[in-house]
């Protein structure tokens, strides 16, 4: 990492020694970081920043930057939870920084002026992101916020000239002043998707190729426009939380094949699906109540359509104009003569009565729900024959972090990080032991000389559950060799994109690392001794996925995860 030290007049440093200064700074790839300590107890926490309590050491960091999620100081590991006020102020050198999945919060004026940062990724831990954070970032391009994140406060992306393609989540509650001022949003150049507040808008950005989106669960209105001319949009799938497509909104979209409109939605504006000369199918969701005038005009594929609504939705002379009237309009059995006779409908020859029968199903993200064959993952409403399929989706708990355990007195004290939100499974050796609110469970129930294995997952209100946290075992010895069982691992980074180190202290005697793939296979070994306090494990030549790290000797038997991205 190159440095550049700025030289400045002395009275410069009249500015108040409470900025945000470095503690102590660690090596991480190469490039030399600097932390601020934010807590000196457990969980011991430290953020990003810059180098001395002057703020005018801009500059500090330049090229690629890569931060762990943890880094070892006097014998502990601080979690890496936030980056720190003008940690990376006026980098005009960095073009690009690995964040960790650890982060809470991105300070304020975190990035500013960062010229040379053309993309970030931000993880989905980030629950804040403060003022000023990316301030005149002006070679970024595109940012999607996770849905982790439920505050962006003022000026986040103030003067971002080149930020074209911008996602927020239904998560985001609050949204600053001025937080996207001076982005092409704000300077109305119109072609991209943006989510703001549950809707969905369109603004400047370049769109995907032949590609099927989703739109974002929780969305309630598909704004004017906003996928306009998109005609290499193949197919949406629609959730059901939409209640309204607004004007244009799919207007010559001529890749589009079907569209299946969900039971909330009541209302489609002018023009909606304008000339969409691709589309073979519509099917309209229960509670539609009005198209407007060429909703549907010049959709001249249809082959046919089906509306579940009981009362015939309101349409007007020109909703279907210049479509095919003898195609086959489904409808349900008990209102066929209603349509027949309803205005503008009834310029339809070929009325047929069916049946429908509803289904709700509820799923949690990552699972999956097989329709008829079909595997779907996604909310929406799906349809097969007389069949109509309402898809929910629950989002599912994050995964327990930084599982430790340790031995005192006569009881196993378990520790890890996790959601406010949710509530915590506790495994003992495969069995489900209790259930717990905090972060910290104390089991008495030991026996002297018994290993335990332990491993947690997450239960959130939704009654999703949370993929298991690492492994941990512990022997209870007695109070004369608890220091035989407190060994301490950490795996760092965690994601990684290849190379990590695992630390380790407390090691009496020689122990065995295995490395292993998804499906069980050793891929590395490793044998160290006593005096090791760190290993690379380098990943770099194997696939992405999730290995599990094992550390075992004739006392010890832990595992962990390792994510390779």
């Amino acid at each position: 990492m190159k440095k550049t030290l700025l030289i400045l007049a002395a009275l410069i440093f009249t500015v108040s020694l409470n900025s945000q200064a470095e503690d102590f700074s660690a090596v991480n790839d190469g490039d030399t970081i600097y932390y601020k300590i934010t807590s000196s107890v457990a969980p011991y926490r430290v953020a990003v920043t810059h180098k001395s309590s002057n703020y005018y050491y801009f500059r500090e960091y330049s090229d690629s930057v890569s931060i762990p999620d943890s880094v070892l100081y006097n014998g502990n590991y601080y979690k890496v939870n936030a980056i720190g006020y003008l940690a990376f102020g006026d980098c005009i050198g960095l073009t690009s920084i690995t964040l960790p999945n650890s982060l809470d919060s991105i300070g304020t004026k975190a990035f500013v002026n960062c010229t040379g940062l053309t993309s970030i990724t931000i993880p989905n831990s980030v629950t804040l992101i403060c003022e000023a954070a990316f301030e005149s970032c002006k070679g970024l391009s595109s940012i999607t916020i996770p849905n982790s994140v439920t505050h962006i406060s003022t000026n986040a992306f103030f003067n971002c000239l080149h930020l074209y393609s911008i996602t927020i989540p239904s998560s985001v509650s609050r949204i600053g002043s001025n937080a996207f001022y001076g982005t092409p949003y704000y300077n109305n150049k119109p072609d991209g998707l943006i989510y703001i507040n549950n809707i969905l808008y369109k603004y400047k950005g370049i769109m995907p190729e032949n590609t099927s989106i989703s739109v974002q669960n929780g969305t309630t209105i598909i704004s004017a426009r906003a996928f306009e001319n998109y005609d290499s949009l193949i197919s949406i799938t629609i959730p059901n939380t939409v209640t309204m497509i607004d004007d244009r909104a799919f207007f010559m979209c001529d890749g589009l094949t079907s569209i299946t409109i969900p039971n909330s939605l009541t209302t489609i504006g002018i023009d909606a699906f304008y000339h969409c000369s691709g589309l073979t199918s519509v099917i309209l969701g229960n509670s539609v109540n009005f198209i407007n005038m060429g909703g549907f005009r010049a959709c001249t594929g249809l082959t046919s359509i089906t509306s579940l609504a009981i009362n015939p939705p309101t349409i007007v002379s020109i909703t279907f104009l210049d479509d095919n009237k003898n195609i086959p309009v489904y409808v349900p059995l008990s209102s066929v003569a209603s349509y027949q006779s309803a205005p503008f409908w009834n310029e339809f020859t070929n009325f047929i009565g069916r049946d429908f029968q509803y289904i709700d199903a509820t799923i949690c993200d990552g699972d999956s729900y097989n329709f008829n064959g079909t595997t779907l993952d996604s909310a929406g409403v799906y349809y097969n024959d007389s069949i109509v399929l309402t898809l929910n989706v629950n989002p599912s708990p994050i995964i327990p972090l930084d599982l430790n355990a340790q031995v005192i007195s006569d009881y196993i004290e378990l520790t890890w990080q996790g959601d406010s939100s949710s509530t915590y499974v506790i495994y003992r050796n495969e069995d489900s032991l209790t259930t717990t609110t905090t972060p910290m469970y104390l089991d008495y129930d030991v026996i002297l000389g018994q290993p335990y294995c332990y491993k947690i997952k997450s239960i959130n209100s939704s009654s999703c559950e949370s993929e298991f946290s690492d492994t941990i075992c512990k022997t209870y010895l007695g109070l004369e060799d608890i220091s035989l069982s407190n060994i301490q691992t950490k795996l760092y980074p965690n994601p990684t994109n290849g190379k990590s180190y695992l630390g380790i202290e407390g090691l009496t005697s020689e122990t065995d690392v295995l490395v292993y793939d998804v499906v069980g296979r050793i891929i590395q070994s490793y044998k160290i001794n006593q005096d090791t306090k760190e290993l690379e494990i380098d990943l770099s030549t194997y696939a992405k996925g999730v290995y599990s790290i094992r550390i075992v000797n004739e006392s010890i038997n832990q595992s962990k995860k390792l994510v390779v991205q």
